[in-house]
């Protein structure tokens, strides 16, 4: 399944409705002869009616198959990448990621 990932600048609130989240740092994985791009970010919920919170996580945007490539609407840069679907790639993955982010209990695959 081809996805795309938007490179949006580090440390700069995205906002939504109930908060914000932020891309603190994106990264490069060399996987099986391949590179996994993925994002630590964190969010912050600032404007719900429910109260706030925050998490930090990690987004893994999948196999890149075209560095960024092209540009959305804004401008920012957009790398094509394979969403990773199989089991074993994603349970191997995230053992890689925790063990260099012991602190981070999320992980997605988008």
């Amino acid at each position: 399944m081809a996805g795309r990932y938007v490179h949006f600048p580090l440390n700069e609130e995205i906002r939504s409705v109930g908060g914000y989240y932020k891309v603190l740092e994106e990264g490069i994985l060399d996987f099986d002869g391949r590179k996994v791009l993925y994002a630590l970010k964190g969010a912050h919920v600032d404007t719900s009616c429910c109260g706030s919170g925050g998490v930090g996580y990690i987004s893994v945007a999948g196999y890149v198959t075209g560095w960024k490539s092209s540009t959305n609407e804004d401008g920012f840069p957009v790398t094509e990448v394979k969403k990773i679907v199989d089991r074993d790639p994603r349970a191997r993955l995230e053992a890689l990621l925790k063990q260099k982010y012991p602190y981070v209990n999320v992980i997605d695959f988008d």
